[in-house]
């Protein structure tokens, strides 16, 4: 850059005060150099101003800049989640009873033997976690044997998400907070599978009871749907 424009002669070509470029300045829509006590202008910088405010678009400082561009990354990552569950609703995991028991096998040595994951180590089990069906609970408890055997994954969801919410930079990191946006998506649908699949075999109010669920009135299975996606 040339810092060669003195500001009364950018607020001439700019049609303002020169009050109003020093709050340009402020604002960080123009940069300066200080020479001596005088403070000069980039002339190309200027005749940008000058074009932007004859556009139909406003201009922004680099602070509202990159405002908006945080805006816009976290707009993304919703609308990933959105995606996934759009993209996930119709493509259950569809699981045999050979691979339900291996499956089954990892995700409890991943929660008996594992405290912390990276995220590259999350996402696939994010993706199982999103297609696991009541069919595929169907499978899975009747090849371990085990009643219960879907609590394994909703419990390993709860404890990468409790992994991902306790890293030290969770609360700078957009990644790390879609992760979790995520994970706890995934455990909504968990639990939706839970539900229908309690459901389909007749022990649903068992099953809410067991739980530390509230019981609801037993007309009120919209309260009951309710009450399982909330909890842990």
């Amino acid at each position: 850059m040339k810092y060669t424009m003195k500001i009364p002669e950018a607020a001439s070509i700019l049609g303002v005060t020169d009050r109003t470029v020093r709050n340009y300045i402020k604002k960080g829509l123009l940069s300066r150099q200080r020479i001596s006590r005088s403070s000069l202008l980039d002339p190309i910088e200027v005749e940008e101003l000058r074009l932007d405010f004859q556009s139909e678009f406003p201009t922004l400082s680099r602070k509202e800049f990159l405002k908006l561009k945080t805006t816009v990354r976290r707009l993304e990552s919703h609308m990933e989640v959105v995606l996934r569950m759009l993209d996930t609703k119709m493509q259950p995991l569809g699981i045999g009873e050979e691979y339900s028991r291996e499956l089954y096998q990892l995700a409890a040595q991943h929660l008996t033997e594992r405290s912390s994951w990276r995220a590259e180590e999350i996402a696939p089990w994010i993706e199982i976690f999103d297609r696991l069906s009541e069919n595929d609970f169907m499978v899975l408890c009747k090849a371990t044997d085990n009643p219960k055997a879907w609590l394994v994954f909703l419990r390993l969801n709860v404890r990468m998400s409790e992994c991902v919410v306790g890293d030290r930079e969770y609360s700078t990191s957009l990644e790390l907070q879609n992760l979790h946006k995520l994970l706890s998506e995934a455990r909504r649908r968990l639990r939706i599978s839970a539900f229908i699949y309690s459901e389909m075999m007749g022990n649903l109010e068992e099953e809410l009871n067991r739980y530390g669920l509230i019981e609801a009135p037993k007309s009120t299975a919209e309260s009951l749907f309710s009450k399982l996606l909330k909890t842990k």
